[in-house]
């Protein structure tokens, strides 16, 4: 059920749930006042015991912070801060000379490394940049951490994930079993330069149980504990709970410190409306949170499991399979709680569901009407479209631009290439015209950073490429730009056919309302696909929601212009790398003008 916050979320925000973390280790605080952190008191200074669980999001959170511009721990924080989340030693501030020859455990979330691979601007990046720092300072590493298969099909043993570390890290990474494997490990020459990666932890029950004796094993050896999985932080694991009881300091990575900055400016709640986006299962773990998020949010959207346990509690039909017995009196609180206060709670309408004896057939249902032998797997597209809605009130984009450290002139027009791919048809405009500034809007991070880098090293002062969905965030980057816009162009977007319930998200309602209010007068549109059908879609779209502001160019003496009103040629003379690979083809392509009319007009 991920799909609303792909909307949301290009970035990654975190998601604690039962907040567990292994920096402040606070289950019970009041173990904690005996604890020490290099002859400090460590992690929990003083706090109320609050089980801070969040499947959910303020929509104003950043992501994009550098790892040495973290606001510092001493920094004033409201009274409300400081009540609920606890102090964490960090990395940051953790004594460098403290490091050297110490052996240092980093328990760290390896899907991130495999999902990302050392994307610009990332959460590998950060987790990299933990584990460079500790092995510069002079510590011996030892890494843990679970993985699935999911993540990369080829990486499913010890061996291989321990060569892409390598690889990733610069860095010799050796595997190692735990046990005697272990122990001998780091019994050898205290200076020896090798990263040691122990096992999948996900294979040991006791992992999952937080057993005690498995920490205790786990931390054999062990003098400094850094927990870096911050996303993993709200489950009370022996990786990143039970350890903390036999190392003498725990402490946070730079991973998991943004992440509690990241956390800080959710609870400040300085931006209006205030929406949670609330998912997952074991609603009755997360009552507190959601408790407090219903004294200060002005809404709640439920999706995953989450969603079935409020329908449930508001008598709706919802499977009995897919109730949660033991969550029934906390979705009872919740609604009586967010009822008190008038908090908008918008459920899902309709489900994509499988097939239970054919995985491959998909079709939509109504949230009421699940028919047996299906199951539900993601929201439906109404039930898309509404949060959408809702959302596109709030501050959906996670950190803002500096505009003037982007382009060298900001007083000119921008042109926004949404879904820039590769980025070539921006390059070639940005060349030919050095009087227009142009901005890239790309979900995929990786063609972001390619084209980032091309930017960087031809030294371009009128070209940004940002990794972004347009979808929820084109109003809040855009608005800030202090030029006109003059242009928007959406050129051969994915209809990915293949999978229907992602058939037409590539052009939504709230994209097309932003463009059309920011764009200026006499602004254009161009909507180009070699898929007919997506084309007559992108257009009905804009005709329909560009609230009358848009109007199609087309001049009947126009020998570019078909009779059906779609352009013959490219009116800016430059082609995307797509469009040239279709023309060579002999294909058609669909092209379409809009144009902004001014108010005189």
């Amino acid at each position: 059920m991920s799909r609303v916050l792909d909307f949301f979320l290009e970035y990654s925000l975190p998601r604690i749930s039962d907040f567990h973390n292994g920096c402040t280790r606070f289950q019970d605080l009041q173990q904690i006042s005996s604890r020490s952190s290099y002859g400090k008191p460590s992690a929990v200074q003083s706090c109320k015991r609050v089980q801070f669980s969040l499947e959910a999001l303020n929509l104003e959170v950043a992501d994009h912070a550098d790892l040495h511009s973290l606001p510092d721990e001493a920094e004033a924080c409201d009274g409300r801060d400081s009540d609920i989340l606890p102090h964490v030693q960090t990395l940051r501030n953790f004594p460098e000379e403290e490091l050297m020859g110490k052996v240092v455990m980093v328990r760290l979330d390896l899907t991130i490394l495999l999902r990302e691979q050392k994307k610009k601007h990332s959460s590998a990046a950060r987790v990299i940049s933990t584990i460079k720092y500790l092995h510069n300072a002079g510590a011996k590493l030892v890494l843990i951490s679970s993985w699935s298969p999911k993540a990369d099909s080829q990486l499913l043993k010890l061996e291989r994930v321990a060569e892409f570390l390598s690889s990733e890290l610069e860095l010799k990474v050796i595997p190692v079993e735990l046990g005697s494997g272990l122990e001998q490990s780091l019994m050898e020459d205290g200076h020896n330069s090798d990263i040691l990666l122990l096992e999948n932890l996900s294979q040991f029950k006791q992992e999952q149980a937080n057993c005690s004796e498995f920490a205790r094993r786990l931390s054999s050896g062990v003098d400094i504990f850094v927990n870096d999985a911050f996303f993993q932080s709200h489950k009370i694991l022996a990786s990143n709970v039970g350890i903390t009881s036999f190392c003498y300091s725990s402490i946070a990575g730079f991973h998991f410190d943004e992440g509690m900055s990241q956390l800080k400016k959710i609870i400040k709640m300085n931006k209006w409306p205030y929406y949670a986006i609330i998912g997952g299962a074991n609603l009755a773990g997360k009552a507190a949170a959601l408790q407090f998020l219903a004294s200060r949010c002005d809404g709640f959207i439920f999706v995953g499991d989450a969603a079935f346990q409020i329908m449930h509690a508001f008598g709706l039909p919802v499977p009995m399979e897919l109730v949660e017995q033991e969550s029934l009196e906390a979705a009872d609180m919740l609604l009586e709680a967010a009822k008190a206060r008038g908090v908008k709670i918008v459920l899902p309408k309709d489900f994509w569901c499988v097939n239970d004896h054919y995985p491959l057939q998909m079709k939509t249902f109504p949230a009421n009407h699940i028919m047996d032998g299906w199951k539900p797997v993601d929201v439906g597209p109404n039930t898309l479209e509404e949060m959408i809605s809702v959302l596109s009130r709030c501050k959906a984009y996670p950190f803002e631009l500096n505009w003037d450290a982007i382009y060298a002139n900001t007083t000119l027009p921008l042109v926004v290439d949404v879904g820039s791919g590769n980025g070539l048809f921006l390059f070639r405009m940005a060349k030919m015209r050095k009087d227009w500034n142009f901005l890239g809007m790309e979900n995929n991070e990786k063609l972001v950073s390619r084209c980032l880098d091309h930017v960087s090293q031809s030294g371009m002062t009128n070209g940004y490429f940002i990794a972004t969905n347009a979808t929820s965030t084109f109003q809040s980057i855009v608005s800030s730009y202090p030029g006109d816009l003059v242009l928007v162009s959406i050129q051969c977007p994915n209809p990915d056919f293949n999978k229907t319930e992602y058939r037409w998200r590539m052009v939504r309602r709230s994209l097309v309302e932003a463009i059309a209010d920011l764009l200026a007068s006499d602004g254009k549109v161009f909507l180009q696909s070699d898929v007919k059908e997506v084309a007559v879609r992108m257009k009905e779209e804009f005709m329909k929601y560009g609230k009358g502001k848009l109007t199609v160019v087309h001049d009947l003496e126009d020998s570019t212009s078909h009779q059906d009103r779609w352009l013959k040629e490219n009116p800016f003379g430059i082609r995307s790398d797509w469009e040239q690979h279709v023309i060579d083809r002999g294909a058609p392509m669909y092209r379409l003008l809009l144009l902004k009319s001014s108010p005189s007009g």
